[in-house]
């Protein structure tokens, strides 16, 4: 038995205006057609930022650019954010279609305080509330006021890793990167502090929003490179102590946090291998200073006659 297939209509103008009274509202006096347009990808970086946003129930300040028939529009970086109607403090606005978009329009321009509700990648916006503002404010930590640049508080060592150290001060964990551990060099951290030790470290940076601190233990104490020209001087013989050895020479230690190198050129070796087997890290050896360059932290050394 054959199944019966309906004729093809012509949509009348009435189911195309239909169709349009269900689209966004206008907010232009002016009439242009409809063009189809590629809305750009959001990082992935975007995404998981506005995820966190969203946990730390982050208040923003946000313009409203434009509306619909639902709520306002206000984008956030590259992400469309929605404001439902029933998010608005000033909520409940009247059932009739021109004095509901004649109120939305009063929002136009006005740069409101709004929170994450939900993030949406699937539908490449975000959802945002006026209401729940109040709500997120009483979510968010309050940080003590020592939490600042400069201040110097005491935490424990939580994990050692390649680039540096967590250490857990209290309100949050913060970081040594490796550059802060010492003002000498510093091959590994493992070498200067281990996990569980209760450390002194000074506050460098604070970013509260994502809740990092930068902390470091070497501006504790005086940076000796300001004053290595009051211990040492061009042309003196010093007995130092290998450092390391590297391919292209070897690292002595003067002075606490001082090194210089004794580059592979200024010794007898032909070639790496050779410094190797000659020079080992923890021996004595005396070096004469020629040249000093405090702001670049280098000196250069060559071997005692």
């Amino acid at each position: 038995m054959d199944h019966y297939i309906p004729p093809y209509c012509v949509p009348c103008e009435r189911y195309w205006q239909s169709l349009l009274e269900q689209g966004p509202v206008s907010t232009t006096s002016w009439k242009k057609p409809w063009e189809w347009t590629e809305v750009p990808a959001v990082a992935l970086e975007i995404w998981d930022e506005a995820r966190e946003l969203l946990r730390r129930h982050t208040v923003m300040n946000l313009t409203v650019d434009s509306y619909n028939r639902g709520g306002l529009i206000a984008h956030w970086k590259e992400i469309e954010g929605f404001v439902p109607a029933s998010h608005l403090i000033d909520y409940p606005f009247p059932a009739d279609p021109e004095a509901r978009e004649g109120c939305f329009a009063q929002y136009l321009g006005r740069t409101l305080r709004l929170c994450l509700i939900e993030v949406e990648p699937a539908r490449n916006r975000i959802l945002l509330s006026e209401r729940q503002v109040a709500e997120c404010e009483l979510a968010q930590p309050v940080w003590p006021e020592w939490l600042c640049i400069g201040s110097v508080c005491t935490g424990i060592v939580t994990s050692i890793r390649p680039f540096g150290a967590f250490v857990n001060i209290g309100p949050l964990e913060g970081m040594i990167h490796i550059s802060e551990i010492s003002w000498g060099r510093v091959r590994h951290p493992e070498d200067f502090i281990c996990p569980g030790q209760e450390v002194r470290v000074k506050i460098l940076n604070v970013d509260l929003d994502h809740q990092r601190v930068g902390l470091s233990l070497k501006r504790l104490r005086p940076n000796p490179w300001m004053t290595v020209r009051e211990h040492l001087n061009l042309g003196e013989t010093v007995t130092g102590a290998i450092a390391s050895v590297e391919r292209f020479g070897v690292f002595v230690e003067l002075t606490e946090g001082i090194e210089g190198l004794l580059h592979i050129s200024e010794l007898a070796c032909s070639c790496p291998e050779d410094l190797y087997g000659t020079y080992c890290a923890g021996e004595d050896i005396n070096v004469r200073i020629l040249d000093i360059t405090p702001e670049e932290h280098r000196i250069a050394l060559a071997l005692a006659a």
